[in-house]
């Protein structure tokens, strides 16, 4: 069994990642990003194409710099007013499948490191809700963020040092 990352080799990915904003990476697709990232900094790459390591069983243990696997996943916000006029967005991740970096998690909201967006192959950050919740602020506009579709999160790991 191979040890998982640490926090300085997760940052060096997420370091990895960050310095590559706004360029293409390789051929661009999301995989790449990891795939160039795992070997530039010796990470062991599972035979598994879409495997990146030990799976993360809770989001609520998700670190930053795990690598999430996307399946046909969704995101849609809804943000309702008090006079009950309302505006939604949806946006998806995966279809069927897209690969991104996690660089870090607040409450329900994650934000990435991930390219091959919206048909722009360019690295990008972007937060987004990752799990279902509704919240109303001060001012009573609620937020309903509904999440569907799946992901998988992988701890990264490395050969052990004999």
């Amino acid at each position: 069994m191979m040890p998982d990352v640490n926090a300085q080799q997760a940052q060096r990915l997420i370091n990895f990642a960050t310095e590559r904003l706004g360029r293409v990476e390789g051929d661009g697709q999301c995989w790449t990003l990891v795939n160039n990232g795992f070997t530039h900094l010796g990470f062991d790459k599972p035979a598994s194409t879409y495997a990146w390591g030990r799976v993360v069983d809770n989001l609520t243990d998700a670190r930053p710099g795990d690598v999430f696997q996307f399946r046909r996943f969704e995101v849609t916000v809804r943000v309702t007013h008090p006079d009950g006029s309302w505006e939604e967005q949806t946006m998806s991740r995966g279809e069927p499948r897209h690969t991104a970096i996690l660089e870090s998690v607040d409450g329900n909201r994650a934000t990435f490191l991930e390219s091959n967006v919206t048909d722009d192959q360019t690295v990008k950050r972007n937060s987004f809700g990752v799990r279902t919740a509704t919240t109303t602020d001060a001012a009573g506009v609620r937020t309903s963020v509904t999440v569907s579709g799946s992901f998988i999160i992988y701890r990264p790991q490395v050969s052990a040092t004999p």
